[in-house]
C-alpha cells in the first residue's frame, strides 16, 4: 500500500504569523509533523504544500518532498484543502505514479 502524507503549510496564519517554523520545544513546528510521518508503515513520500520560501527550505532540509511554491489562488483564506490536495495528486502522480490513499495533515 502507497499512502502519501500531504502537509499543507501556508505561511499565511492570521492568529499566529508563521506558525509553522515557530521553534516548539526545540524544532520548528512543521518538523514535529515531519518527523511523526517518517515513523508510519506505508508512507511513499510526504510532500509540503506552502507558498512560503522559508518553510519550504525548511521541510525539504527535514526531507520532504517541497517541489514547488503553492499558487497564490490556493493559498488564500479561502482556499479549499480540497483543491490544495487535487493539485498536489495531479502533480504527484504525473511525476511518480498512483498512490492508494492520501493523508491530509493541516
Amino acid at each position: 500500500m502507497k499512502i502519501l502524507a500531504l502537509i499543507t503549510a501556508r505561511g499565511g496564519s492570521k492568529r499566529i504569523p508563521n506558525k509553522n517554523i515557530k521553534n516548539l520545544c526545540g524544532k520548528p513546528l512543521i518538523e514535529w509533523s515531519l518527523s511523526t510521518l517518517k515513523g508510519i508503515d506505508n508512507i511513499c513520500d510526504i510532500l509540503v504544500s506552502t507558498d512560503n520560501e522559508s518553510i519550504a527550505e525548511l521541510s525539504s532540509k527535514a526531507g520532504a518532498m517541497v517541489p514547488w511554491l503553492r499558487p497564490k489562488h490556493l493559498a488564500q483564506d479561502s482556499s479549499s484543502s480540497v483543491d490544495v490536495s487535487i493539485h498536489a495528486l495531479t502533480w504527484y502522480q504525473k511525476h511518480h505514479g498512483g498512490i492508494d490513499g492520501l493523508l491530509l495533515i493541516q
